[in-house]
């Protein structure tokens, strides 16, 4: 099946509105790419088709490392979609799940080198600004373990700016509904409030002390109880829980994850900054190689 000029192949990703295929571009030397298109039922409501463009006119803004380069988008016979570089690899969710299934804890100072990858990719999207120079106050609004993309050759991609927030979209979220992955959202997103930068900087908070504790931080068995648990914000200080745990990567967890937005970092920069200063005192030296080596070793437990 074509879209457009791309050559579908098999799905590798569906989620509640979109699907994404493995796809190649026969007039691009044969390039691939990873093609994300609308679901054929959601086609034809226009707060679907309006909130997939705004999320391609986004990603066309976005030129960091650790953000998803996007070649094109465009509608080919009713069908949207956006063309985006494929990523060999998986997410972080599912390695963390791999090296759980395995015995085998992510190092201290790797989980905070990833975190500082994504940090340096939320805060150039939130520094973004429109032509004009006005700032655009995007917010991803669903940071959380899934949408954190890590490659074979040692990449770090913070994806799925779906549900992101910016003075640009042309769709609206109403007052008082929340977006995102309930666990991984802040408590003043639990109260109705408008979030800002500051909540991105939680849940990725929320992120860096799961992968680091293996344990889940708010989530419950019931919805009811992960909003109660993250109202209260009572977050377990993991040298009680994982002997070994390094006091520094603890204070800046436990500053990202602050009930009031003033006392957590005020920035992802300001986070990225103390998490690759923290990095190298947790063991030894992290760079893309030492995560293409985890991802090597996880694509052995796989098979």
């Amino acid at each position: 099946m074509r879209i457009g000029k791309y050559e579908l192949g098999e799905r590798i990703a569906v989620g509640g509105m979109a699907e994404v295929y493995l796809a190649r571009l026969p007039l691009g030397g044969n390039r691939m790419v990873a093609l994300k298109v609308l679901r054929d039922e959601l086609a034809d409501d226009p707060t679907y088709v309006t909130m997939f463009i705004d999320e391609a006119k986004l990603l066309a803004k976005l030129a960091h490392p650790s953000t998803v380069q996007i070649y094109e988008s465009g509608e080919d016979r009713g069908r949207y979609f956006l063309a985006m570089e494929l990523l060999i690899g998986d997410s972080f969710q599912r390695v963390w799940e791999a090296c759980q299934d395995h015995g085998y804890r992510i190092p201290y100072g790797v989980s905070a080198w990833i975190a500082a990858r994504v940090a340096e990719g939320l805060h150039h999207a939130h520094e973004l600004r429109d032509e004009k120079g006005k700032p655009e106050n995007v917010v991803h609004r669903d940071v959380n373990p899934s949408n954190i993309q890590m490659t074979f050759d040692g990449r770090i991609k913070i994806i799925d700016f779906g549900l992101a927030r910016s003075e640009s979209r042309a769709s609206k979220t109403a007052a008082g509904i929340v977006k995102g992955k309930l666990a991984y959202l802040s408590p003043e997103q639990i109260d109705g409030e408008p979030p800002d930068r500051r909540a991105d900087i939680f849940a990725l908070g929320t992120t860096l002390w799961e992968v680091t504790v293996d344990r889940r931080l708010f989530k419950r068995e019931n919805d009811l109880d992960t909003v109660r648990a993250i109202q209260r914000c009572v977050v377990p200080d993991p040298r009680t829980l994982v002997p070994d745990y390094p006091a520094s990567l603890w204070t800046i967890a436990r500053r990202a994850l602050a009930r009031d937005p003033r006392e957590r970092y005020q920035t992802a920069l300001d986070m990225a900054k103390a998490l690759d200063a923290c990095a190298p005192t947790l063991g030894p030296e992290v760079s893309s190689a030492t995560l293409s080596k985890l991802m090597g070793q996880v694509c052995t437990w796989a098979k």
